[in-house]
């Protein structure tokens, strides 16, 4: 993890030193900042990589990208930071964005920057008015897939648990705790403890956690702890990280999820004891 960070102070997760290959981003550095919180591991230097999270923010407030500055808020937050720039500006032109149109989307990605969104209202000390409340539901309905979960065409653990998660953030009045609970239930498996989709013989961390969120959040009993456990523990790589699959290279994501997966786990089977 220590060894992801780079001289600037931000981390990359493929970082090769001895190839010359220094390339610091914001999602890398937040989930190093996140990983080393949840392991108790206070982050080198954290003032340096501050600023050079500050450094990735435009004169006006704005950012490249929403998921830079989403990240890169994220970050400095954790490290009890301020930005360069006040974003609020920049969050509230994110939010009209997010609303325009209602043709054809990726759902998947549309879903993710909602609560992402979210996340960076609350940042900024602010919430959904009643009209981005109603925008946040029309987008809920519009995304869900009509066999169960999110999000359409196709539904996985991880995006029903990303529209959980919004609905609690949003502070939502749309009800998909039963349709969550039952997708859940149909995504068990007594080999891989947690499959992507019900239709699937495979797991990922981003399943792993989906559904443990899920399961964590409505205080639901899960058949296969045992079973999602192996497949936690088959997901470290040698050099400690995680990766997105079995054998898979290790990403500074996937080892944030992964963490936090386990610590998700360990509650659930503390409480059953």
């Amino acid at each position: 993890m220590l060894g992801r960070r780079t001289p600037e102070g931000g981390y990359c997760f493929y970082r090769t030193p001895e190839w010359g290959v220094e390339e610091p981003n914001a999602s890398d550095t937040l989930a190093a900042l996140e990983a080393l919180r949840i392991l108790g591991v206070t982050p080198p230097e954290p003032e340096a990589t501050g600023r050079w999270l500050q450094t990735l923010q435009d004169e006006d407030g704005g950012y490249p990208s929403f998921g830079i500055g989403w990240a890169a808020l994220r970050a400095i937050a954790l490290l009890g930071m301020q930005p360069a720039h006040p974003p609020a500006n920049w969050v509230a032109n994110q939010t009209k964005l997010l609303f325009r149109g209602n043709g054809p989307r990726d759902w998947r990605g549309t879903l993710r920057n909602a609560l992402h969104l979210v996340e960076l209202l609350s940042l900024t000390s602010s919430n959904p008015d009643a009209e981005e409340r109603c925008a946040l539901t029309r987008l809920l309905d519009r995304s869900s897939d009509p066999n169960g979960g999110w999000t359409r065409p196709g539904a996985d653990l991880e995006a029903t648990a990303m529209a959980l998660r919004l609905v609690r953030f949003a502070r939502l009045s749309r009800r998909v705790e039963p349709d969550v609970a039952e997708y859940l239930d149909r995504c068990e498996d007594g080999v891989l403890g947690l499959r992507l989709t019900p239709n699937t013989v495979s797991t990922s961390v981003d399943a792993l956690w989906g559904g443990l969120y899920i399961a964590h959040v409505l205080g639901l009993d899960l058949s296969y702890p045992g079973e999602i456990r192996t497949s936690l523990m088959l997901l470290q790589r040698p050099d400690g990280g995680l990766g997105t699959k079995h054998r898979a290279i290790t990403r500074l994501r996937d080892t944030w999820l992964g963490l936090e997966a386990a610590c998700m786990l360990d509650d659930l089977e503390a409480k059953r004891k």
